[in-house]
This record gives structure tokens, sequence and C-alpha cells, in this order.
């Protein structure tokens, strides 16, 4: 992204290269992807689609450890319409025990 290593990010967070590995290459907590994107001074959205304009629209959605990024306002209404569905449907299913 910005030319450096992934050692030298690794520096910068003050963590191990392995373990940072582990973390990109797994699930990451949005919380490394918040440090991440600190260290490189970008904003958590370039992390994933470096094409996203600065000023548009960059929403990231992590619904029961599913992350969902986009740049499309339709993208994110329908996460946003299908997360409050799956809401719906679970408190009906309370309601019927």
């Amino acid at each position: 992204m910005q030319g450096i290593t992934m050692k030298e990010l690794a520096q910068r967070m003050e963590v191990a290269p392995e373990s940072l590995s582990r973390a990109i290459n797994g699930n990451p907590q949005l919380s490394t992807l918040n440090n991440i994107a600190d260290k490189l001074n970008v904003n958590v959205a370039q992390l994933f689609d470096n094409t996203l304009p600065i000023h548009d629209l960059s929403a990231i959605v992590v619904f029961r450890g599913k992350t969902i990024v986009t740049n499309m306002p339709d993208k994110l209404l329908s996460a946003a319409k299908a997360i409050c569905q799956i809401i719906e449907e679970e408190k009906m299913d309370a309601e019927d025990v």
C-alpha cells in the first residue's frame, strides 16, 4: 500500500511480524484494522480497496463476524436490510419459545 514491508508495519505497531501476519490472514478484529490504518495514515476502508475516493461513501459493516466493505450506497442499504431481517426473524423465533 505504501511501499513498506510487513516487518516495518509490525515495528510501527509494536507487534511481532508473525502476529501481524496471522491477524491479517485470519479474521482481523476491527481494533487491529484501526491500528493498521492509523500507522499507515489512511482510513480503514482504504485497507480493503485503494480505489475508494477519500471523500465519497466508505462503509465498513461487521455483523456476526462477517465484514462488508463498500463505497456503494445500494450495497450498504442491502446489507442493512438483510441484517434487520435476520434480527426481526430472531425476535419472532424468541417470542415463539
